[in-house]
């Protein structure tokens, strides 16, 4: 259970509240508590080193009571969620109103009012109810509801329809946690043999995910080779422990949690890896049992012979776990990560006359599996089609940027704005992850929600950023803004005040129903300030809440290409914007990249990992990411640090 979990709970009770009619006072304090909770820079869950009594980290939990908005109710719920995996009044509120008109307030043009207003008046409960009420063409003409906004709605519930198909990253890796905390204790029992890895869309960083897929290896292949569905020991003790554990948050998935399914199993084997056939079992969680569903041929490319375990997630959201012994865990590894179109383009690229059946890939490196197919081993987020076999072939497949690159972060926030954590805690933290230099850019005055701060705030916190930078050593302190960029491109800020700091991010938070002409106009308008160094989260989307708005991508690669801005790769598991495929588009262009964080709480820091993910599959290298850059190099450059 991690804090995002817990503060869906309390988001999804402050909302449910308001549609009810209660009191707003009263479902802001669980906003609130949300808000804190998913920005909380330690885990409230107990780590499982401690005893297993205790689901909570009480210290942590210290902390949070201690945080102004926390008060005594929210700190019982928030430990009875962690100890039971439940919390009373979301359920019996669930209940009452159902939770599938949570899915209709993430439509972009829908507020609390209006969603609350469907619920009553037209009985709406679900997207499958607010579809009907759209076919029915009672929407039109209600006070409130123009074409404009009727046109925004419907554009929405498709992008929200197409996006149950798939799930964003932030969403699934709570559940791979899961999955992996289930595994453990036959980790420590010894027959699983390392830790579990995920492959297939999780190991080529996607933003968004299909299906989660893990490989464990088993101390030797008798676990998972069998005859007739009998089932080996510590075969049948992972399936109990996976048949009886609920994955994800149960509870903000149903609408009577009571009743939600447990994941069952659908296990495909394959007992012998020289037949030709597929077998598959089904699970029988009453009698511990496995029945034989079906026989299939199998195809040919090697995955469908690969023993797995497989569920379902919600009922719709499947999970596969690949068995493999130390002699087939690599070529398992190298099978599931690649797409079929990967696939495909090794088969036709093999050197003439060579073996490269992919059933004969046992005992190799993935290394040596790429070599057999006359090409060098291809990076895991290179894998999604056939390019980067083409590269490979052409020796031209690029040297990516590390991690261990990453000399600082350009995009952060402070409590001056919306962040959680005061000037000093964020700067220490950086220095904690190692930073070499860190920006403080916290929200301009356009951004009321976010406490933008207004000329005379800026300069002062200027000054209060410049005084800490002298007298902190091992790090250099930049004095910085995120500034808005108005409806027709103009900043928040006149260029005498831009003129002071040492970076500027440029960003859109406002107004994102403008035409493509329009928006694409207003971000090259701010590309070509000479203060702007770069353009924060260049699309807008939200994964899993709303897609970009309309951009011409390509004419505002092409604006910052001839003015020399930098385009961020902005870290948030709800952004992850700039798109890998945009990020390729700049790289042709000769547009440099900015991997930040937008940290708005020390606990954020982290996450450029998940930044660097994208610039990995964006094909960027090192040279083309300036938070690798020196100081000396950033000046240069791009122009910052260069202000007095």
């Amino acid at each position: 259970m991690t804090n995002r979990d817990i503060s869906e709970v309390f988001r999804a009770i402050g909302s449910l509240l308001q549609i009810r009619g209660d009191d707003a006072f009263r479902a802001r304090i669980y906003d609130r508590a949300a808000d804190i909770i998913e920005d909380f820079p330690h885990e409230l869950a107990a780590a499982p080193t401690q005893p297993d009594t205790l689901r909570y980290d009480p210290k942590a939990l210290e902390q949070l009571r201690a945080t102004p908005g926390i008060g005594k109710a929210i700190q019982d719920k928030t430990v009875e969620i962690l100890e039971t995996g439940r919390c009373k009044f979301y359920n019996d509120l669930a209940e009452e109103t159902g939770t599938g008109i949570l899915e209709v307030l993430k439509l972009r043009g829908i507020g609390i009012k209006t969603a609350s207003r469907f619920y009553h008046e037209f009985g709406v409960r679900s997207l499958e109810d607010f579809q009907a009420l759209l076919d029915s063409g009672q929407l039109r003409g209600i006070k409130g509801i123009g074409r404009k906004t009727l046109r925004m709605i419907i554009e929405s519930l498709a992008f929200h329809i197409e996006q149950k198909k798939q799930r964003p990253l932030w969403s699934v890796l709570p559940i791979v946690q899961q999955i992996v905390e289930s595994l453990a204790q036959f980790v420590a029992e010894g027959w699983i043999t390392r830790e579990p890895e995920v492959t297939g869309d999780l190991r080529r960083h996607e933003e968004t995910c299909r299906s989660i897929e893990l490989i464990i290896e088993c101390k030797d292949e008798s676990v998972f080779q069998f005859e007739n569905g009998t089932l080996t020991p510590p075969l049948q003790s992972l399936l109990e422990v996976l048949s009886q554990t609920q994955f994800g948050p149960a509870y903000l998935t149903t609408d009577s949690p009571e009743t939600s399914e447990n994941p069952g199993a659908s296990i495909t084997f394959k007992t012998d890896f020289g037949e030709t056939r597929q077998i598959q079992y089904v699970y029988n969680v009453d009698t511990t049992t496995l029945i034989e569903k079906s026989q299939d041929a199998l195809t040919g490319d090697g995955r469908d012979a690969l023993p797995a375990i497989q569920f379902y997630i919600d009922q719709d959201f499947p999970v596969s776990i690949y068995l493999s012994s130390a002699a087939t865990y690599e070529s398992t590894l190298f099978l599931t990560t690649a797409t079929a179109k990967h696939l495909a383009a090794l088969t036709e690229a093999k050197p003439s006359g060579s073996e490269t059946h992919f059933n004969a890939t046992r005992n190799l490196t993935e290394t040596e599996i790429y070599n057999r197919f006359g090409v060098p081993y291809i990076p895991p987020e290179l894998r999604q089609d056939e390019t980067s076999v083409a590269a490979a072939k052409d020796n031209a497949l690029p040297n990516l940027v590390e991690f261990t690159d990453l000399r600082g972060d350009l995009h952060a926030h402070t409590d001056w704005s919306d962040g959680r954590h005061t000037l000093q805690d964020m700067v220490e933290a950086a220095k904690v992850e190692g930073l070499e230099y860190f920006a403080i850019t916290d929200h301009s005055v356009s951004s009321t929600v976010a406490n933008g701060l207004n000329q005379t705030r800026l300069l002062a916190q200027v000054a209060q950023v410049r005084e800490l930078d002298a007298k902190t050593e091992g790090i250099t302190v930049f004095a910085g803004s995120e500034v808005d960029i108005r409806r027709h491109g103009e900043l928040d800020f006149p260029d005498e005040i831009l003129a002071q700091l040492d970076v500027v991010v440029a960003s859109v938070h406002s107004l994102f129903t403008l035409t493509e002409a329009e928006m694409t106009k207003r971000i090259i308008c701010a590309i070509e300030n000479p203060f702007v160094n770069i353009i924060g989260h260049p699309t807008g989307r939200m994964l899993g809440y709303r897609p970009m708005y309309a951009l011409n991508i390509e004419e505002v690669i092409a604006a910052a290409a001839e003015n020399n801005t930098v385009l961020e790769i902005n870290a948030s598991l709800s952004r992850l914007d700039l798109d890998s495929q945009f990020v390729r588009m700049a790289k042709s262009a000769g547009v440099l990249l900015s991997v930040n964080t937008d940290a708005h709480g020390i606990g954020q820091l982290g996450r450029r990992r998940f930044g660097l993910n994208v610039a990995r599959r964006g094909w960027l290298t090192k040279a083309e990411v300036i938070n690798t850059y020196t100081l000396a190099e950033l000046r240069e450059v791009c122009n910052i640090g260069m202000r007095p």
